[in-house]
């Protein structure tokens, strides 16, 4: 048992070493002015932020629970040292809300994968606790990535009205409505089991069959 846990606790060790990873460009972006003004990705930043922080604690309290130790103090230098690089970088950026909140986007979804596999984990070894924390740290993110998908149409207009850039604001729903409807048509489809055990999409089978079906 001892060993399960030591492997648990590893896991969750990795998790909150990602957490605070992410956190810190999370936090810069809800400080800055550029962000703050804005009236869409503003609310969306201090949301993020605090759920990460909430995050943060309870994946510590975790730890402790399993008798655990965070990351190695130069493994944790190191990653925020590269956050620090990283909110640099972002503020000589012209469309830099939009593309923030981009990146906001990618690393959440880094962050639902990780804790897809820490519950994965935590159900293998029979701790239902941490599977729990991580369904529910899940649920936060998936969440939010929605709410980004949804926000970005208007955060990019946002921008280039910023930059003195011509732009119709119509398109804010349109974008809205298609985005919506991509989403909708992967939730649609219904994959397949090869013979070898390989999953695939509809648009990979269509390809296999019919040479002529258009790809990207």
């Amino acid at each position: 048992m001892a060993d399960v846990e030591h492997s648990l606790a590893t896991y969750v060790s990795d998790m909150l070493a990602v957490e605070e990873h992410v956190c810190v460009p999370f936090k810069t972006q809800r400080d800055d002015n550029d962000f703050t003004s804005s009236p869409v990705a503003g609310p969306i930043l201090s949301r993020i932020t605090a759920l990460s922080e909430t995050h943060i604690q309870t994946l510590r309290s975790a730890l402790d629970a399993l008798g655990g130790h965070p990351a190695h103090a130069a493994k944790s230098a190191l990653t925020n040292i590269e956050g620090w690089v990283a909110s640099a970088i972002d503020k000589m950026r012209k469309t830099k809300v939009a593309k923030g909140l981009r990146d906001d986007y990618t690393a959440m979804a880094l962050c639902t994968a990780g804790y897809a596999m820490l519950l994965t984990t935590a159900n293998a070894f029979r701790n239902t606790q941490v599977a729990q924390l991580a369904k529910r740290h899940l649920e936060d993110y998936a969440q939010a990535l929605m709410e980004i998908s949804d926000a970005l149409p208007a955060v990019v207009v946002e921008d280039l009205k910023q930059i003195d850039m011509p732009v119709d604001e119509g398109v804010v729903a349109t974008s809205q409505g298609q985005i919506r409807d991509a989403w909708r048509t992967g939730e649609g489809a219904h994959p397949a089991t090869t013979t070898t055990g390989v999953i695939e999409t509809e648009a990979t089978i269509n390809r296999t069959q019919n040479p002529t079906y258009p790809t990207i």
